[in-house]
């Protein structure tokens, strides 16, 4: 009887021929989500087929059950709940979702790049329509028109808002409705579990990213008895200044 380890474990022995799906949890606002990102990207679409799905870290935060409070129901002025304006994420999850109605793979991801260095590399304020829209048409978004134009105009009409809404609904419902996704990122490889994957930095484009991914599958086949492996930080002998 072929058992679920093996068929994962059949996938990494043939060193990834074909392109694996693997669906991604991310957040614009954290650099591990970044950094798995760029590493997914380097392998292209002939080794993964990664399928983004929001899942937000303020969400998470401020009402874990979403009962009381949901990010996709909200306004673009919202008010973030520790008065973070700049660590908003709606508007970023938002114009991705209506970007990627119209837009090829390639294009979201120099897309999502654009965003994540406008967040971490620039200090921008992501929330703001402006940036999204530089970020679109850094990207080639045809469908953001002239210097991100039609993209503003997109994230100010809710007709068009709407869908996009419900797919920031359903991303989390997918992330908390069989599991309790916790943090991003968050990768699900066929017929597995999620899994947490905190990466200190992306790993260097060419073999190392490719056996990081072998590694993870065939870590994932062999010993689905294993839930977390933390690595805890160094004490230094300086005291803290």
């Amino acid at each position: 009887m072929t058992t679920r380890a093996d068929e994962m474990a059949e996938t990494a022995g043939a060193d990834l021929a074909a392109a694996l799906p693997i669906t991604v949890w991310y957040d614009y606002h954290c650099p591990y989500s970044r950094r798995a990102v760029a590493w997914l990207d380097e392998l292209g679409p002939d080794r993964v087929v990664p399928t983004y799905r929001a899942f937000s870290l303020e969400q998470v935060n401020h009402d874990p059950t979403a009962e009381t409070w949901r990010i996709w129901e909200q306004p673009l002025t919202y008010e973030h709940y520790r008065g973070r304006q700049d660590r908003r994420g709606l508007a970023a999850f938002l114009a991705t979702e209506v970007l990627a109605k119209a837009e090829s793979p390639a294009v979201m991801r120099r897309f999502r790049d654009a965003v994540y260095a406008a967040r971490f590399d620039r200090r921008f304020d992501i929330s703001d329509v402006g940036t999204l829209a530089a970020a679109a048409a850094q990207a080639g978004a045809g469908s953001a028109g002239r210097d991100g134009a039609l993209l503003r105009v997109a994230l100010g009409e809710e007709a068009i808002l709407e869908p996009a809404r419900r797919k920031l609904a359903a991303d989390w419902a997918a992330a908390r409705g069989e599991w309790e996704v916790f943090g991003v990122p968050t990768l699900q490889l066929p017929g597995d579990a999620p899994v947490y994957l905190k990466l200190e930095q992306a790993p260097a484009a060419g073999s190392e990213a490719l056996d990081l991914l072998n590694r993870l599958v065939e870590l994932r086949a062999t010993t689905p008895y294993l839930i977390e492996l933390k690595r805890p930080k160094r004490v230094t002998d300086d005291p803290p200044g």
